[in-house]
């Protein structure tokens, strides 16, 4: 049916545009109620179609709209379609007997049958409507306090609605059962309004459209009986509107979201308040109508008080099923509020019960889509072992199984009930092992990468010992032949340093004659002048050989350990002009500048360290910036002397920075022969620097040049 349907009938609908379609047929209907002819031809035709093409567009879209509605909602949409579908047939009888062939149906005809089965229908559709409330006790309530409103409603209906004048005839009028079950039906989606929650919205669109079909059958109750009914007047107009109100209505619900179950607010619920007395105030206003009409009329109405002592024993009834709510309801809670997934079923496993924890963990909505189910549905094949249904009816079982829908692990419990009847029930209960299962597959995937770690180290620390092993013979080995060749290196160093000392020493006594014969001859009057200039060249390099003999036994001293410091009180000013006497004969030495403070304090140092420091970073100075002045410099600075030394050269590649305080380390080897030297100055000067307890360092003033520095304590 429903391919059919999506087959002939493919569009979309929306329930906007139903509305408004819908408005629009209602008001050409009336529009055409208002300007038709009372003796129109076409009047009975037309009437009886007004009111036939809204039932069966309901009929229509019910079923269209099927599918989309949420799934706890479609049996109830299923049995509403039904009555539509019903009510549908009778006013095609209708309009083809009366529209058609003209003829005129008498007051009980064959579409008096189909219009009262569909009362059953709708009836049926709110039984299986979804219960906000899942607890038995007070949906029997409901059911009892919706049976005894529908049953007041009903009996003052009929002994309002039978009064002499109103009804004629012996005979059963059968019009008049239409709004009396119209009433029961308005007063079972009363209570429904009421206590369920959940079915307010639907509630209210059943209701209009019930509460318009009463309209159009009381009032042709009243007309038939008379004999002055007609179809196609402005009675028909509550069957067009309710028809239209249940197309709407059914369109919407397929548009919505499935309702879920709301957590009861704390407060007063006002709708409870209403359910709890509106039964026994509908009683009340019944017998007092009986009264009242034996009073005025002298003759009691004999249905009126069997119905109202009837209903009133309903109250008391209803009275004792309160009493025990109200002691089971604290065991439906607790029932209710398990975090576990809990359920109860019968002997042969079908499931009678189950809480909200059990829905969610089925990823289910409504507690109807597992009720009723066979309990090995739930779990995978052969995952329930036969006869476990027969034991867990006399003792405690428990068991590990998988639910179906996503392979939960879980571990079932099942223990027996005993009612007072004696009947078994079986009480179960599912914990969820997923965690655990989860936590036992880490912890052995752990152990097993665990294991085979510890086999690798194993292996490992076997062939870590194997060449453990082999590395300490070889490094011992080695050590051996490291430790001879040590021996040698020191013995070939030892023969390097004396040597050295024997050279210099040797060499110290010839260049000081040398020396002092070549100041003799230059000194000398009668000196030829041709001489001056190669005497003068051989004094400068017998003095340059001479100082690089004595860098040579310092450095030879020092690497010994031989050359011992002593740290003095020394003046700074008398330092420099030593250093400056020094200078007097090399060329270039007008360009030292020396800017000392009057009151400068003595130092702690070594006279001849000091010296020979200043001696060396001047020379380097005048050698390598040969413009410019060379200036020397104090600064004090927290009981520090900063001596430096600066030029105006080119400066000092950065790249060339980290060699300077290395021997034999030398800007251009390329200047070797303009620039004598051979790199030990700065070195030397370092090491005396750190023998007085200072560091020889440089840097790139912001003008250029070079500028090598270092710090001396005062001397107290």
């Amino acid at each position: 049916m429903q391919k059919l349907l999506d087959r002939y009938f493919p569009w979309q609908i929306r329930w906007k545009g139903v509305l408004f379609e819908s408005s629009l047929f209602l008001a050409l209907y009336i529009l055409w109620l208002v300007l038709r002819s009372p003796d129109s031809g076409s009047r009975l035709l037309i009437g009886n179609l007004a009111v036939f093409a809204p039932l069966l567009t309901a009929v229509v879209l019910t079923f269209k709209m099927l599918p989309r509605i949420s799934s706890p909602s479609q049996r109830t949409w299923q049995f509403v379609g039904l009555a539509l579908a019903c009510w549908a047939i009778g006013s095609g009888i209708h309009t083809f007997y009366e529209g058609l062939l003209g003829v005129q149906l008498p007051n009980f005809s064959v579409a008096d049958i189909f219009n009262l089965l569909a009362y059953p229908f709708f009836f049926y559709a709110l039984v299986l409507y979804p219960f906000e409330n899942r607890y038995a006790p007070s949906r029997f309530r409901f059911l009892l306090d919706a049976t005894i409103a529908s049953g007041v409603v009903a009996t003052l209906g009929y002994l309002t609605l039978a009064q002499p004048g109103i009804f004629t005839g012996h005979a059963f009028p059968v019009p008049l059962v239409y709004p009396l079950v119209d009433l029961v039906l308005l007063m079972i989606l009363l209570n429904m309004l009421l206590a369920n929650r959940k079915a307010r919205r639907t509630t209210f669109v059943w209701g209009a459209g019930l509460l318009a079909f009463f309209f159009s059958d009381f009032v042709y109750s009243v007309l038939a009986q008379s004999g002055s009914y007609e179809p196609g007047g402005l009675e028909s107009l509550g069957w067009v509107t309710g028809g239209l109100i249940f197309c709407i209505g059914s369109v919407i619900e397929a548009g919505s979201s499935p309702r879920q179950s709301q957590v009861p607010r704390p407060g007063i619920d006002l709708g409870a308040r209403v359910q709890n007395i509106l039964p026994v105030t509908l009683v009340l206003a019944l017998f007092w109508f009986v009264m009242v009409e034996w009073q005025l009329s002298g003759e009691i109405s004999v249905l009126g008080l069997l119905m109202s002592l009837l209903l009133s024993l309903a109250l008391i009834v209803r009275v004792g099923i309160r009493t025990g709510e109200a002691e089971l309801y604290k065991y439906w809670q607790l029932f209710n509020s398990l975090a576990e997934p809990t359920f109860i079923s019968d002997k042969r496993g079908k499931i009678l019960l189950a809480n909200p924890a059990l829905l969610r963990l089925l990823v289910l909505q409504e507690e109807n889509q597992v009720v009723g189910a066979a309990l090995a549905s739930l779990f995978d094949d052969q995952a329930l072992p036969a006869g476990l249904l027969e034991r867990a009816s006399r003792e405690e079982v428990s068991l590990e199984a998988l639910f179906r829908p996503q392979r939960i692990p879980i571990l079932l419990s099942l223990s027996p009930i005993f009612s007072d009847g004696h009947r078994v029930l079986i009480a179960g209960a599912a914990h969820d092992l997923s965690e655990q299962k989860r936590q036992q597959e880490a912890v052995q995937k752990a152990y097993n990468e665990l294991q085979l770690v510890y086999r690798q180290l194993e292996e490992l620390n076997e062939q870590l010992e194997q060449k453990v092993g082999q590395r300490t013979a070889t490094l011992q080995e080695a050590y051996l032949r490291l430790e001879a060749q040590n021996k040698k290196l020191q013995e070939l160093d030892q023969l390097k340093s004396d040597f050295v000392s024997m050279v210099s020493h040797e060499l110290r006594t010839p260049l000081t004659s040398l020396n002092g014969g070549l100041e003799l001859l230059l000194n000398r009057k009668d000196r030829l002048p041709a001489d001056q200039e190669p005497l003068a060249l051989m004094h400068k390099e017998v003095r340059r050989l001479t100082r690089f003999v004595e860098n040579i036994l310092n450095l030879s001293a020092m690497d010994a350990g031989r050359l011992d410091v002593h740290l003095l009180p020394v003046s700074l000013a008398d330092t420099l002009k030593e250093v400056e006497q020094k200078f007097s004969a090399v060329s270039g030495a007008e360009r030292i500048r020396i800017n000392l403070p009057d009151d400068l304090p003595p130092v702690l140092a070594d006279p001849g360290f000091l010296e020979s420091v200043l001696f060396h970073l001047l020379d380097n100075a005048l050698k390598y910036a040969l413009q410019g002045d060379v200036t020397v410099s104090v600064e004090q600075k927290r009981g520090r002397l900063r001596l430096q030394v600066t030029d105006s050269g080119a400066g000092i590649p950065r790249e060339k920075q980290s060699l300077l305080f290395q021997r034999f380390q030398r800007l251009d080897v390329r200047d070797s022969q303009s620039v004598y030297g051979y790199g030990l100055g700065l070195y030397l000067s370092q090491r005396m620097a750190r023998a007085m307890g200072s560091e020889l360092a440089f840097e790139q003033p912001p003008g250029g040049g070079a500028r090598f520095y270092f710090n001396l304590k005062v001397a107290r």
